[in-house]
């Protein structure tokens, strides 16, 4: 009885590795796509941000404090060199020069006068009915009314180039940029932000940094910065 049960496992054990092998062998190999690698020669681009200027640009600031009033150019215009762009309201500066033109005439008619004044002393003294130290003090005032009037003069001067600078124009050739500023805002001086920039685009120049590993990469090349600049691909 004992015997009979070991066949009958032995021939189980047999039957179930008999039918492992053939389900193993009806299992489909898989197929895979493959690609032969030949070696070749590629070239390699690297972008970098950059900013864009022109050969030259000049930040437009007004000289003088005021609403503006008008705007003659656009973003985006040519304009040439001594064109208004804008205007800064002028009635403050206008009034000055009123002023100062009213002082140049007071300061000139005070000269007259001390001229006359002089002139009286000094037939006075040749008569000798005054002393010379009167002379000379009409002299002194006559000196002083001058230098009033070369002051009022100056104050003119500088009251007439305060007008002049309500109409502010393009320093050169170029093309406007943005202008942050429209009729009705005030403007100075010392604003942080110009009020537009002037760009001369007859050359452009494309500014860019690279990173320390690039920079090492050419100074390790060794030569001098021109060598370097030279070695470098075109842009």
């Amino acid at each position: 009885m004992k015997s009979n049960l070991i066949l009958f496992l032995c021939f189980f054990t047999l039957i179930g590795g008999c039918s492992k092998k053939e389900s193993t062998q009806n299992t489909p190999v898989p197929e895979f796509a493959v690609m032969k690698v030949h070696p070749s020669d590629v070239e390699l681009q690297t972008s970098y941000p950059a900013n864009i200027r022109g050969k030259q640009d000049v930040e437009i600031r007004p000289q003088v404090s005021g609403f503006i009033v008008e705007l003659y150019v656009d973003e985006g215009a040519t304009v040439r060199k001594g064109q208004p762009l804008f205007k800064v309201d002028p009635v403050q500066y206008e009034a000055a020069v009123k002023v100062a033109e009213a002082n140049v005439e007071v300061a000139r008619a005070n000269v007259a006068s001390y001229q006359l004044t002089l002139q009286n002393k000094q037939e006075l003294a040749m008569y000798d009915i005054i002393g010379q130290s009167e002379m000379e003090l009409a002299q002194n005032d006559l000196e002083a009314q001058l230098a009033n009037l070369a002051q009022a003069n100056a104050q003119l001067v500088n009251a007439r180039q305060d007008l002049s600078y309500t109409v502010v124009s393009s320093p050169s050739d170029g093309v406007i940029g943005t202008i942050p500023y429209r009729i009705g805002s005030l403007v100075s001086a010392s604003i942080t932000t110009p009020f537009t920039t002037v760009s001369d685009i007859t050359q452009m120049y494309v500014y860019f940094s690279m990173n320390e590993k690039e920079l090492l990469t050419l100074t390790r090349e060794g030569g001098t910065m021109n060598e370097i600049l030279n070695r470098m691909p075109p842009v």
